[in-house]
């Protein structure tokens, strides 16, 4: 972001090993050194104490003047008149358990410093585990500090120096503790408390307030006055750092407020608690903030104030009111607390420290150039000289961009080797109970083994394989991580067992595995892997169910083969008897794992294969099995003289079933949307009939409870049903999914068969009628598919240029399904005019279908649900 440095002028490492935060610097003449000369002091949370008065501009040993083990972690350190008596500077450490104040001396003799002492004034052991401290003028005492600490369960106690004064726990629901500050202009003191307010408390009523720690409020004989906020302001975000300051040029000479700088946007707020100004800076992280004191124009103006900010990201901005007058990038550090002050004489000097330990003292502006470029030699300039030299870097540079970026030497190769076989000895590690397809007793399974290799000459690291299989299918481990794969040698092999639910259709036999790793120039790359699983590992062999609900033809052009060579690998399986391959002539049913029974018939004579099923769905993974088998038994007879093979489908499509299913997944979809928001008005009325119930509980004279008990029991249990009722819907769903999946792909096997599309059509084709079910919260299948038909039909299957000149209308949830039917409808009636998606008359075909125009609607500007 920005182009000037933070320049570093003095630097240290305070400690090693040691962890610092908020609160754990501070920058004052602690050891009241008649010169003035601040000090840097910090505080480790492992207890070390180290104060530090630099000299000179780089760090020197002897500018560790004092480092002290505290013997406990140290969480606050702060300089302040804290000791009765003395207008002495002098130091207070805040521990978890106590609160002590200590005076610095320097102890010198013949004239020169020879140590300096740590000498302890007093402490205060503390009640409750302390998380910060303030301190000021409290009820506007006049030159001595009393001490606030805030405890981790949001009580402050006030110490008036040496004696206990009281304590006061500010919310009865106190969660976490934030900044706290004191105003003295006012008296107050100001806090952020969980519910993201910026509340202000008066010394005053505090100390007036009846002692509310450790006390029940509801118990009875309770009196004295309560703690009273003075006001409050909601800023919508837990505050980072509070501060008292003139941030705003507008302000009068008596005036004052308050800078909030929250997680993401900085607060002004005014005396009276109100906004005065808020500006957001979403796109940075801050780790740190000061407001630091400008010099007055005149004697006798008031100061005013810049706030310097520190980011995670490495920067130090610099804001006048809200807008950023200077950016500095630091060099090595994120800060965690920021001074700004007077070091070795040198004003405005910037002290960071990290929370490592790290502490220094920087300025921001820019170094001027040691040395200036002078032209010693008074010749003239040969223009022929630079002009040759400029076409030789111009050829050096074209020859660069031409050769392109190499490839890597380190080529990593997976390869996938599926057994035709299922698993016959194999130990069972599943119960019973188990939804997983079994046969014979013995659990369905496959051992696919993955080979990864590597090519080059230097191993990789940190390789990682994803699988990535359909629902229906149960992996031993979907990612491998491989620490180092070497080259050459022996592969390394990865061995992944795939069994299957019974409780879901399966709508795909393919798997991806893709392996991620770097390169040795650090560059990602990925390989993929694609494989197919065995038919037999969803399906087994049955005896020949003849009667079936659905069905479907499909014609090929070669004699067809006996179904024995075409699923041998059915009859091949440890389970299979013998006898039934003599049953396999021209009939095979096979039932799948789901439960669902699908059947093959060939009729040798007219060249024809019949597949039908119970289900419309269970026709999609036998005959995709079938088309496969049959594509790989003649494409290994093929013969250069005769025709290539082909499968045709000649019947109508069978959209009318394929529309039932998308209803089905479509209504589920509704009912669920419908659940999930009764199932937020329950919760709702839950909550609110709770509170009510508090309110009630709470109140020393508590009225009836008019049956909100009752209420409340009958809310809980109708919130129990609701869950229950979405579960069952879920899966459901994930049922109905799957065959809405496996239906869409037959039918577009059936679309590729019935218009003899070639491989780059049917691919378009697929992408944007693709099977993949992806529902969301957000956004479901039937949106996604609707609005990919309609880029499809205004741009490759358009009629006219009337349609393609359309606009998009927005992707939204439908009220029904009926438009993505008309759309699906179109398309097949397009591809059937003879249009074609790429590589052929799309522009005929659509013109083609101009018969279906007047009925047709592709979603136009005035597409309304």
């Amino acid at each position: 972001m920005s182009l000037f440095q933070a320049r570093e002028w003095w630097s240290t490492q305070s400690g090693q090993d040691e962890e610092f935060d908020v609160g754990s610097l501070c920058v004052a003449n602690i050891d009241n050194e008649p010169g003035g000369t601040n000090k840097i002091i910090t505080g480790s949370h492992q207890g070390y104490l180290r104060m530090y008065g630099p000299k000179q501009k780089e760090y020197k040993i002897e500018d560790l003047i004092l480092e002290k083990n505290m013997e406990a972690p140290i969480l606050n350190i702060a300089a302040g008149r804290f000791v009765q008596g003395s207008r002495e500077i002098c130091l207070a450490i805040l521990h978890p358990q106590k609160l002590c104040v200590y005076m610095v001396s320097a102890v010198s003799s013949g004239g020169s410093v020879n140590y300096y002492s740590l000498a302890q004034a007093y402490e205060h052991q503390l009640a409750r585990p302390a998380f910060n401290m303030c301190h000021g003028p409290f009820g506007g005492i006049r030159d001595r500090d009393y001490i606030c600490v805030q405890s981790l369960d949001g009580v402050l106690s006030f110490f008036e120096q040496d004696a206990f004064a009281f304590s006061r726990a500010l919310s009865s629901n106190f969660l976490l503790p934030g900044p706290i500050c004191y105003m003295a202009k006012f008296d107050l003191f100001i806090i952020c408390n969980n519910a993201m307010f910026i509340e202000a408390y008066r010394y005053q009523v505090l100390a007036a307030a009846a002692d509310n720690v450790d006390q029940d409020p509801g118990r009875e004989g309770a009196s004295g006055k309560k703690v009273q906020v003075d006001w409050s302001t909601n800023i919508g975000e837990h505050a980072r750092h509070i501060e008292v300051t003139r941030f705003c040029r507008s302000l009068s000479a008596n005036q004052q407020e308050l800078l909030v700088v929250g997680e993401h946007t900085i607060f002004t707020i005014k005396e009276n608690g109100g906004i005065r100004m808020q500006k957001r800076l979403a796109e940075y992280s801050i780790s740190a903030a000061l407001c630091y004191k400008l010099p007055a124009e005149t004697p006798d103006a008031p100061p005013f104030y810049n706030l310097i900010l520190s980011t995670h990201q490495g920067h130090l901005m610099i804001f006048k009111e809200m807008q950023l007058v200077w950016c500095a990038r630091l060099q090595g550090m994120i800060p965690v607390q920021i001074f700004v002050d007077t070091i070795c004489g040198i004003r405005g000097m910037v002290v960071c420290m990290d929370n490592r330990g790290k502490v220094q003292a920087c300025y921001m502006g820019t170094d001027p150039p040691t040395a200036s470029l002078v032209n010693t030699e008074m010749k003239e300039l040969n223009y022929d000289e630079m002009e040759e030299e400029h076409q030789d870097l111009l050829r050096i540079i074209r020859q660069t961009h031409g050769e392109g970026a190499r490839e890597a030497e380190e080529m990593l190769a997976i390869r996938a080797q599926v057994p035709p076989v299922l698993d016959s000895a194999q130990e069972d590690d599943t119960d019973a109970d188990d939804p997983v397809g079994r046969v014979d007793g013995q659990v369905m399974q496959c051992t696919v083994n993955l080979f990864i290799t590597l090519q080059g000459t230097k191993p990789v690291e940190n390789v990682t394989v994803t699988l990535k299989a359909p629902s229906c299918f149960a992996l031993s481990q979907t990612s491998i991580h491989l620490d180092k794969v070497s080259p050459g040698g022996t592969p390394q092999v990865v061995q992944i067992v795939f069994r299957v639910w019974n409780t879901v259709l399966c709508s795909s036999l393919d798997v991806v595995a893709c392996a991620s790793y770097f390169s040795g120039n650090n560059e990602p790359r990925t390989v993929v892997c694609d494989f197919r699983l065995p038919f037999a590992l969803v399906a087994k062999l049955i005896q020949p169910v003849k009667n079936a609900t659905y069905k479907i033809q499909l014609d090929c052009n070669r004699q067809p083969p006996a179904l024995q060579n075409l699923f041998s690998g059915l009859l091949a399986q440890p389970h299979v008897s013998a006898s039934f391959g003599q049953q396999m002539t021209s009939l095979l049913s096979v039932q799948y794992v789901s439960g669902t029974e699908a059947t093959v018939l060939v009729s040798k004579n007219a060249g024809r294969f019949c597949v039908q099923a119970s289900e419309f769905a269970s026709l999609w993974v036998l005959s995709q099995e079938l088309c496969m088998r049959l594509a790989e038994y003649f494409a290994s007879e093929a013969d250069g003289q005769e025709e290539p093979f082909q499968i045709l489908y000649q019947d109508s499509l069978p959209l009318h079933d394929f529309f039932a299913l998308m209803d089905d997944h479509f209504a589920l979809r509704k009912h669920l949307e419908e659940l999930r928001s009764d199932l937020a008005d329950r919760t709702q009325q839950y909550r609110v009939i709770q509170k009510r119930l508090l309110v009630r509980f709470k109140d020393r004279n508590p009225s009836p409870l008019n049956h909100l008990d009752a209420l409340l029991t009958l809310t809980f249990e109708q919130t129990l049903q609701l869950t229950e009722a979405i579960d069952d819907v879920e899966r459901a769903l994930r049922t109905v999914s799957c065959h809405l999946s496996a239906a869409t792909e037959l039918v577009l096997l059936l679309i590729r068969f019935r218009f003899e599309l070639d491989e780059e059509n049917f691919r378009i084709l697929r992408l944007h009628l693709h099977p993949e079910m992806c529902d969301t919260v957000e956004q479901g299948w039937e949106e996604q598919v609707d609005a990919s038909l309609i880029h499809l039909l205004r741009t490759s299957l358009a009629r006219n240029a009337k349609d393609r000149s359309a606009l998009p209308p927005p992707m939204k949830v439908p009220q029904d399904t009926l438009k993505l039917k008309k759309r699906i409808t179109s398309v097949v009636d397009r591809l059937a005019s003879g249009g074609r998606i790429t590589g052929g008359n799309g522009e005929e075909g659509g013109a083609a279908g101009g018969e279906l125009g007047e009925e047709e609607d592709y979603g136009g500007p005035g597409d309304e649900d």
